[in-house]
């Protein structure tokens, strides 16, 4: 019978029996999808699976996902001064008219939430897009915990997106989720698949569509138009074709709106350089990380960096203008983060203010998540003024 595998040694955890179970309960209805579909599936589709499977996969089933007994930590888990930065960069737009309501994408713990509604506590109303039944029960448990009555009642949980929204979009690591193709440039580019052989997940050739192939010769060429020239040959990376439906459903949705996407990507020249022969292909196992997405199916995260040159391209063929894209660390400092941090630490204790100090520097140094995370805004039928963002780059 099919089962999890860890047979590439890698020095990760062993799951307990109930984990297995589940893992092994994905692995069987992965495996059958591989043989209807004739031996191999694309790997987007696999990467689907073992993220969104109904209750099987990662973000599908209730195993902890975020802090110390999760997999991985995001910004708010690290600080509420993620949460003030933004809050204070949704107040200035709405002080210059936009609407005051926030949609907010794949809320994870809950905790941004909560950090944007008690800096902005006269915001209309909070809501809150999240594919995973799970979380939604999660953010609704600690958010009634943590807030007011009246913050929130402030909050309202989606099953798909408003039929016309006016406001701020927020996605925080929201497109490092998304399934991606992977391709290998051998002569030509070809798609890689996954099929199942000797009881373990492998890659195996996938005979990708026309459009898919297309897509990443644009991306070469376009290298080649910079003077970056061809890339090598056994060279693979990820292609991402969600970017366009997601924004082209988002930009349907709103009339009036700023769109604030934070995530962990290149622009397009450093995300498929060449010395990144292996891609950006990203898994996260009870916070180790390592590059084997076949190694215990629905317990571990897996994602891929963002192609910001690519989301932009989509955003404005979806209808967006662009406002700019600028590394998170300078987001947040041009956002008050010192000046909060200050705050914050006050007459505090010595450990108090070291740990506040800590969380400084990991959300922006370089070293950290300053220069790996980015910020990109958008904007649709408004022109507002996002200082943060002057010192990034300006597409178009």
């Amino acid at each position: 019978m099919p089962s999890p595998d860890n047979s590439q040694g890698l020095d990760l955890p062993v799951p307990d029996e109930a984990a297995i179970a589940h893992s092994t309960r994905l692995v069987n209805a992965i495996v059958e999808c591989i043989e209807q579909s004739g031996g191999v599936i694309g790997f987007d589709e696999y990467m689907h699976m073992a993220l969104y499977e109904p209750g099987l996969g990662y973000y599908s089933a209730s195993l902890p996902k975020f802090g110390a007994q999760g997999d991985f930590v995001t910004a708010p888990e690290i600080s509420g001064l993620f949460g003030y930065c933004l809050a204070r960069q949704v107040s200035d737009l709405i002080v210059q008219g936009c609407a005051a309501d926030v949609l907010e994408f794949g809320a994870g713990s809950g905790k941004l939430c909560a950090q944007i509604l008690e800096s902005l506590p006269a915001l209309a109303s909070y809501r809150i897009l999240d594919l995973s039944a799970d979380l939604r029960q999660r953010q609704q448990r600690s958010l009634r915990a943590r807030l007011s009555a009246e913050l929130f009642h402030k909050i309202e949980w989606l099953d798909r997106l408003p039929r016309e929204f006016d406001g701020i979009v927020l996605a925080n690591e929201v497109l490092d989720a998304m399934p991606v193709h992977i391709l290998s440039r051998q002569d030509d580019w070809v798609e890689l698949g996954v099929g199942y052989r000797a009881q373990r997940f492998a890659w195996l050739p996938f005979e990708a569509e026309a459009a898919t192939l297309e897509a990443m010769r644009r991306i070469e060429m376009r290298r080649m138009e910079r003077g970056l020239g061809a890339l090598p040959r056994d060279y693979s990376s990820e292609l991402n074709l969600n970017y366009r439906p997601w924004l082209a459903a988002l930009a349907q949705s709103c009339r009036r709106a700023v769109v604030l996407i934070i995530d962990y990507g290149y622009e397009q020249a450093q995300y498929y350089h060449a010395e990144r022969r292996r891609g950006t292909l990203t898994c996260y196992y009870q916070h180790r990380a390592h590059a084997d997405p076949f190694v215990y199916p629905g317990l571990q995260d897996i994602t891929a960096f963002v192609d910001f040159d690519a989301c932009a391209d989509a955003a404005e063929a979806s209808g967006f203008d662009i406002t700019g894209l600028i590394e998170q660390g300078q987001f947040l400092l041009a956002n008050g983060l010192l000046d909060e941090a200050q705050r914050c630490a006050g007459d505090s204790e010595p450990m108090a203010q070291l740990a506040i100090s800590q969380q400084v520097a990991k959300l922006s140094l370089p070293q950290e998540m300053g220069e790996k995370f980015k910020v990109l805004a958008l904007q649709k039928n408004l022109e507002l003024e996002m200082p943060a963002l002057q010192r990034g780059r300006a597409y178009g």
